[in-house]
């Protein structure tokens, strides 16, 4: 049987919401023919995704030769008994695609900035003094969202699709 997913709507709440407490997803990018992909936590404000990361390595390298980057996000509000019980591969879940362009942070200040005003709040942690040695063993990674899209199925093939606007 097939179906069509509800038309488009423009609702930056629904994207937002399905974010709202989660701490990881997939980061994937692209290099001429070579794609690459990284499970990594983040942070979420004001259309902006943050990762914290290592001072080098693959994603670093993609990043400087090709900052456009893809963030997925997926939860799963089922069991696997939902699968074995059921004559189909439906589940109850929501998902956020997102699609930006990625910055690699390396200034010390702007560092101590962003991990004490959108990390550890994101954590629900207090801000504090990182230490220097701390500071020069990470990065982040700011990806400002271009274009985002959210979808939930909490009922067998009764799909919604949302579209987040900047």
């Amino acid at each position: 049987m097939t179906y069509k997913i509800k038309p488009n709507e423009t609702n930056n709440e629904e994207c937002e919401r399905i974010i709202q407490g989660t701490y990881h997803g997939v980061l994937s990018f692209c290099h001429e023919n070579e794609p690459y992909a990284v499970p990594i936590n983040h942070a979420y404000k004001d259309g902006k995704f943050y990762f914290h990361c290592a001072v080098a390595g693959k994603k670093i390298d993609f990043i400087q030769r090709n900052p456009s980057v893809v963030y997925t996000i997926m939860k799963y509000y089922g069991t696997q008994e939902d699968f074995k019980s059921s004559n189909n591969c439906h589940g109850k879940w929501e998902s956020v695609i997102a699609h930006g362009n990625a910055q690699y942070v390396e200034d010390e200040h702007e560092l101590q900035d962003l991990l004490n005003n959108k990390f550890l709040p994101y954590y629900g942690k207090p801000k504090r003094e990182i230490a220097r040695k701390s500071l020069m063993e990470t990065r982040v990674i700011v990806m400002e969202v271009t274009k985002m899209t959210a979808r939930r199925e909490l009922e067998a093939k009764q799909t919604e699709f949302y579209e987040w606007e900047k």
